[in-house]
């Protein structure tokens, strides 16, 4: 168990990817995990795979993702059908996410259902500030029902917004406190707080202290300087509520590691961050 590690925030860069991010002024996927550099050439998934592989990486959770609405400039879409085939080729290794346009209800939410029910995906994932939305939006909440009838955790951006493109300027609505609202209502539904809350650390885990159904993901921003409160919460009273994320491949899989490491977390904390709060969370197969 030990030598397990899970990363739950993981994107595609292949060229389909790449493609769809190339009018942005700040893409997401201009970074790749190598020994060697490829700026901001696409990698093929078999490639992906040999980047975890050279860092340790036991598996990963593919996104779906959604970000903007279908058809305006600087949205980004990825085919759960590429996720999907990711997963079938690499099993146990890749585990699908399907990305959430809350401008889709019913449609969306049939096809949240069909990706869980009919393809294994292990759960889902939303960025609400793309739609111009609060995660406690009522838009939202369709979703919300059906992950918690599914039974599997939702991911959620919290955190502030950047401006990837002037086509679509975000405004940062990702505030932790927002959380609050969907917890009271759906006390069962596994939420996923991504990119550590940044700038909003810490009362992210003040809302993760206060509700057993709020995880946080360390992922985007190094861990060391994201404040005392979180790196406590990761090694102490919040042992079993914290995942590992490298948000690859924005960021270096050695990179990620190498911070984490020099943490010097105690020897209960890591386990259950690189690997077992995940596995208990997504119920994977390890």
């Amino acid at each position: 168990m030990s030598n397990l590690i899970i990363d739950v925030s993981v994107h595609l860069s292949d060229q389909s990817a790449k493609a769809a991010q190339a009018d942005w002024d700040r893409p997401l996927l201009n970074r790749v995990h190598t020994k060697h550099t490829f700026g901001s050439d696409p990698i093929s998934v078999d490639e992906q795979i040999k980047h975890m592989d050279a860092a340790g990486i036991t598996a990963a959770l593919l996104v779906a993702t959604k970000v903007g609405r279908a058809g305006l400039k600087g949205s980004w879409r990825v085919d759960p059908e590429v996720v999907l085939a990711a997963t079938k080729k690499y099993p146990k290794r890749f585990f699908g996410l399907v990305g959430i346009d809350p401008f889709t209800g019913m449609t969306g939410v049939k096809e949240l259902e069909k990706y869980v029910v009919d393809h294994g995906f292990v759960g889902a994932h939303v960025i609400p500030h793309w739609f111009g939305m609060s995660p406690d939006d009522e838009r939202l909440f369709p979703f919300y029902a059906k992950c918690l009838e599914l039974d599997i955790p939702i991911q959620i951006h919290i955190g502030s917004a950047l401006i990837h493109t002037p086509s679509q300027q975000l405004v940062s609505l990702g505030s932790p406190n927002s959380l609050d609202e969907i917890a009271y209502t759906m006390p069962f539904l596994k939420m996923v707080a991504t990119n550590s809350g940044w700038p909003w650390v810490e009362e992210l885990v003040s809302a993760s202290n206060k509700h057993e159904n709020i995880y946080v993901v360390v992922d985007k921003h190094p861990v060391a300087n994201l404040g005392w409160p979180l790196l406590n919460y990761i090694q102490s009273w919040g042992t079993n509520r914290v995942l590992f994320g490298a948000d690859f491949p924005s960021r270096k899989y050695e990179e990620v590691l190498a911070e984490i490491d020099s943490l010097n977390l105690p020897d209960k904390a890591k386990p259950r961050l690189f690997a077992q709060n995940a596995i208990d969370l997504y119920k994977l197969p390890f």
